[in-house]
């Protein structure tokens, strides 16, 4: 599963983890080590007229205005969300 939300696109991404820039010489210089800084994801179930639908999103997302009227029904989903997230089916 790729760690993307579907409803801004946010992904990994790639930096250096730093530690305290020591100062002196050369061999005190601050080692750099490669670090992949991952986006906080969670599910989230969302109604929408066909039936629930299960979504990763950021919490950015999670706690934004927009998101929450999806959340609550005042807004349909748009479609491009739907077709991103796999519906679940009633049993």
């Amino acid at each position: 599963m790729s760690r993307v939300c579907q409803v801004s696109g946010v992904g990994p991404m790639k930096g250096h983890r730093k530690r305290h820039p020591h100062s002196g010489a050369w061999k005190l210089r601050a080692p750099k080590k490669n670090h992949t800084f991952v986006p906080n994801l969670q599910t989230v179930t969302v109604p929408t007229p066909e039936g629930k639908v299960r979504l990763k999103v950021t919490t950015s997302v999670l706690t934004s205005r927009e998101f929450q009227d999806y959340l609550s029904g005042v807004k349909p989903l748009p479609e491009e969300i739907i077709k991103k997230a796999r519906p679940r089916s009633k049993k």
